[in-house]
């Protein structure tokens, strides 16, 4: 544990009991965690809490490496002072290292290498950094433009020899700290530049711009030409969501043409690349949310099952099982007439190929905005 940083001294109450603590938060600093296991009082399943009930934390984006290879690390972000900041976990002992340190860490973009060497993220949203797990060394891969700022999730493709991202023109963007700048900052129109970088060279080359907001690109994993991107905003207002292009910013297409009162919203690719999986708003045969794919060669859409009111969904590596979580009306909708739901307090486990679904665990999100965040 590294001598530097500063103490801190906690106390909260669980289970009844008071616990003080003193905290060191600084660049290799340790947290001892204490985990806390139970039976799920709805499902039975069985729960372990792995960070403190006193700090917010959260995992990296649902499509970003969050565990190493083993399975024994995970990457999270923790607010264990003032800032967020990056750690990993060691799911074994419970000791978490804090990865990096001071404020601007994107601890929602960052993500492990392949090889779990490296982590990547982006630091005030001027900077792509890269540390070494091991030394905790970092170094700058790319600076943003001048006049712009690195926004969303940045992705690399399946070697990690290069990357995806977003820029956006800094007088532009908002704080996006609530869904009514959301929407705001759809009307705005903001100039968007999806740049790739190369990690090693740093050389960074502009795909598209356009005065559209745009984000989440994603290379197609083990093909290196195929990036999909979107078009952000509130899911009634954008037309067509989800695109495909080129790795040279050549024919871009869309991966859908949206039915009319359609609406789409969480793309991934399958970790195995075979298709592009979404989540499709349309009332037809009594349901509201679909889980849909799309094969990136023939660009013919399926819809694969109904799904209850989740937000986010997460499958594995072929395609098979997925995950979701659980919400309710959304929030990213200006108009949610026809789709307003009670909140759905699950974890969803789905059966992909039976077509099939369970509630795993409740996590009895609020689904507030929350330190500044949607």
């Amino acid at each position: 544990m590294l001598s530097h940083g500063k103490a801190i001294q906690r106390s909260y109450t669980f289970e009844g009991e008071t616990v003080s603590k003193e905290t060191t938060v600084a660049k290799g600093s340790t947290q001892q965690l204490q985990f806390h296991t139970f039976a799920d009082p709805d499902t039975g399943a069985r729960v372990t809490r792995l960070t403190p009930p006193d700090v917010t934390c959260h995992r990296n984006y649902f499509y970003q490496k969050c565990f190493t290879n083993d399975g024994r690390h995970l990457l999270f972000g923790g607010w264990f002072d003032n800032d967020w900041n990056c750690y990993l976990l060691d799911r074994q002992t419970g000791l978490a290292t804090q990865l990096t340190e001071g404020a601007g860490d994107n601890t929602f973009g960052c993500f492990l290498s392949p090889d779990d060497q490296y982590l990547y993220y982006v630091k005030g949203g001027r900077e792509l950094r890269r540390l070494r797990l091991d030394t905790l060394a970092e170094e700058s891969v790319y600076r943003v433009a001048d006049g712009y700022t690195g926004y969303g999730t940045w992705t690399a493709n399946s070697d990690c020899t290069k990357l995806v991202g977003i820029e956006v023109a800094s007088n532009e963007l908002m704080a996006l700290a609530t869904w009514q700048e959301f929407r705001e900052q759809y009307l705005r129109n903001p100039f968007c530049a999806l740049v790739r970088i190369d990690i090693e060279s740093g050389q960074g080359d502009v795909l598209l711009q356009q005065a559209l907001w745009t984000g989440h690109p994603i290379y197609r994993p083990f093909d290196d030409h195929t990036v999909a991107f979107c078009h952000e905003g509130p899911l009634d207002l954008v037309e067509t969501r989800m695109w495909l292009m080129n790795e040279d910013g050549s024919n871009i297409r869309p991966v859908k043409r949206q039915e009319p009162g359609e609406r789409c919203t969480h793309e991934f690719w399958v970790p195995d690349g075979s298709k592009l999986m979404y989540v499709s708003y349309l009332n037809r045969d009594g349901h509201d949310r679909w889980i849909c794919s799309a094969d990136p060669v023939t660009m013919e859409n399926e819809v694969i099952m109904p799904m209850p009111a989740c937000s986010h969904i997460m499958s594995n590596v072929k395609g098979t099982l997925a995950v979701a979580d659980g919400s309710g009306t959304p929030q990213d909708m200006a108009d949610t007439r026809g789709f307003e739901r009670a909140r759905d307090p699950f974890i969803h486990l789905f059966d992909l190929k039976a077509r099939t679904s369970r509630p795993l665990c409740a996590h009895n999100s609020s689904w507030r905005e929350y330190r500044a965040n949607r």
